[in-house]
């Protein structure tokens, strides 16, 4: 093989190479992740978001066969980024230009575009977004506090979280023992439930578009708070048994094909309370 030959050969592997590497910046994964929408490629789609699973695509909802994009401002902040987005072609926008955002955030070192807050901003445009956000986080943390359409094994729950941030003060060696044992358990609780709601969704490729929403943010909600048990402390415990509380509280709300499941998921929901109760009466 001459120089030339050779030549050739090592710029041709590097180009392959450089194709087939993963989108690592907030600005590339922006753009695979659009071109995934326009072409319909849910595998992408949920690859390059926070989307758990490809049974979770939905599209938006939209037809994106003649949309074009085009980029602005792009702002970062430790793990959250956003982009400014420009949609044209869009069938029910009369082909006139339409001003969103692309959110992302960081997970694992990756970072993802925000499914659900993007197609927020979408159907909502961005001024009404950040309040509209706020305001559901505000709803979803009153829910929870006060039970509203819960079962008394959230309430109680509930309950004894609270009971046990305040016992904090109380480490020590047993207590610590205690608290590994329990946070392996319950990180075995949180994968278990996790990867039976991702089952559901793909059984139910034809659930509504909320369902699939809330299915998909409480296994992305348990994914997170399971890792968080890596090192835990006595807040991430605690904050776990709220996490599961607010799940329920969540799965709750499903429409009636997920009434087996949801009975299932109570079962692992309650089974975590009595582990709880039984490390408060341990301490």
């Amino acid at each position: 093989m001459n120089i030339r030959t050779r030549f050739l050969a090592t710029a041709l592997a590097c180009l392959l190479l450089s194709a087939c590497a993963a989108p690592n910046t907030p600005q590339d994964v922006t753009q695979a992740f659009w071109q995934s929408m326009f072409d319909g490629d849910a595998d992408d789609a949920a690859a390059l978001s926070t989307l758990v699973n490809e049974a979770a695509f939905d599209g938006y909802q939209r037809d994106w066969a003649d949309v074009t994009v085009s980029w602005g401002r792009v702002v970062i902040d430790g793990d959250q980024a956003s982009i400014a987005t420009t949609l044209t072609g869009l069938p029910d926008g009369d082909q006139q230009p339409l001003a969103t955002t692309t959110y992302l955030v960081r997970l694992d070192e990756q970072w993802l575009v925000d499914y659900h807050r993007t197609g927020d901003a979408l159907s909502r445009g961005q001024l009404f977004d950040q309040m509209l956000h706020s305001l559901d986080q505000l709803s979803e943390r009153f829910r929870a506090r006060f039970g509203e359409q819960s079962s008394q094994a959230a309430i109680e729950l509930e309950r004894m979280a609270e009971a046990l941030e305040k016992q904090m003060s109380l480490a020590n060696d047993r207590l610590s023992i205690l608290l590994e044992e329990y946070s392996r358990r319950l990180e075995e609780s949180l994968e278990a439930l996790s990867k039976s709601i991702e089952e559901a969704l793909k059984e139910h490729p034809s659930a509504t578009p909320d369902d699939k929403r809330t299915l998909n943010q409480a296994a992305l909600r348990l994914n997170r708070q399971r890792r968080a048990l890596a090192e835990p402390t006595l807040q991430d415990v605690a904050q776990g048994s709220h996490t599961l509380a607010e799940t329920q509280l969540r799965l709750n709300r499903l429409g009636n094909e997920f009434t087996d499941y949801q009975t299932r998921w109570r079962a692992q929901i309650e089974a975590t309370q009595q582990d709880l109760a039984q490390l408060m009466s341990d301490i």
